[in-house]
């Protein structure tokens, strides 16, 4: 690989390029194109390949060829990407961490699973703050991994198997049980009294837990594969659909308790729930789990 010592700094004043001259040459080296580089970082192609040009000109060697695929990196390019893609992650890492820093003491930044905030902690938040008058919450909601080394994330309630970053301290708050769950006005028209009874019906699936209602049939000693319905991202789409009476949904039973209790949705096969191998977890980082606000909120979780 090429060394980038024979790059004389006294060319540039200063020592060093300019920053958004660097930053348009990271962005057109993961695209390998000046138009998406462009649309990241929200200019014209022009100006991306103006600042390429630019910086071309201050280290004296091309960044950049064109190839019979498109856009490539040269030699010089491809050794001189890796640093400075790692310095622009730590900086801004550098930037949410310092932003973290200066949020006040008891104010908690939390995220989790859109329907479980809905589902679960909005009804709760009211008793949490009369709990704990002092500590204010920020509450956010991801389905993806959170890093919280770099987001401006205090702690998180996320579904997992257990298997968490060593960076993180994590303790186990509940698992998650399933149960098949259909509207009143479905079941009248096509009986649900029997597992088999299920394949008559149409199954809808969660994106995120594709895998439920093989486990299910499993369970319930089903033979065949389960037929694919329509998919949703959030068990709350899911809760609705099947409210609808679009079809059977595979849900945690937490998250349908009041349509259970009005009658919105009904439960025809209380006896084959089915405890899911994961579980919900709540995370921080490592030691920050002894800082006040968090423990406030750790400690209310397990009371």
């Amino acid at each position: 690989m090429m060394s980038l010592s024979h790059i004389d700094p006294a060319r540039i004043p200063g020592g060093l390029p300019s920053l958004n001259a660097l930053r348009a040459f990271v962005a057109a080296g993961r695209h390998l194109s000046f138009t998406r580089a462009a649309d990241e970082l929200h200019v014209t192609q022009g100006a991306v390949s103006r600042l390429v040009k630019q910086l071309e000109e201050d280290l004296g060697v091309s960044l950049f060829s064109r190839g019979p695929r498109g856009l490539e990196l040269t030699e010089a390019g491809g050794a001189y990407l890796p640093p400075l893609t790692e310095a622009f992650e730590r900086m801004l890492a550098a930037t949410k961490l310092i932003m973290r820093s200066t949020r006040p003491a008891n104010r908690l930044a939390i995220t989790m699973l859109p329907t479980f905030a809905m589902r679960w902690f909005m009804p709760r938040l009211a008793d949490f703050h009369q709990l704990n008058p002092e500590i204010a919450v920020d509450v956010t909601s991801a389905d993806r991994p959170v890093d919280f080394a770099s987001e401006p994330v205090d702690v998180g309630i996320q579904y997992g198997s257990g298997n968490w970053s060593a960076e993180l301290h994590a303790e186990f708050l509940f698992p998650e049980t399933v149960t098949l769950v259909a509207s009143p006005a479905l079941l009248k028209s096509k009986a649900l009294r029997k597992p088999d009874d299920v394949k008559r019906h149409v199954l809808l699936t969660h994106s995120t837990r594709p895998e439920a209602w093989a486990e299910w049939f499993a369970s319930a000693g089903l033979k065949g594969s389960a037929g694919k319905g329509p998919a949703f991202e959030h068990f709350f789409m899911s809760i609705e659909a099947a409210v609808n009476g679009l079809g059977l949904a595979l849900v945690p039973d937490f998250f349908v308790v009041q349509e259970l209790r009005d009658g919105r949705l009904v439960e025809p096969l209380p006896e084959f729930r089915l405890r899911r191998p994961g579980g919900y977890y709540l995370l921080c980082l490592k030691g920050r789990e002894r800082e006040p606000a968090i423990r406030g909120f750790r400690n209310w979780l397990f009371s």
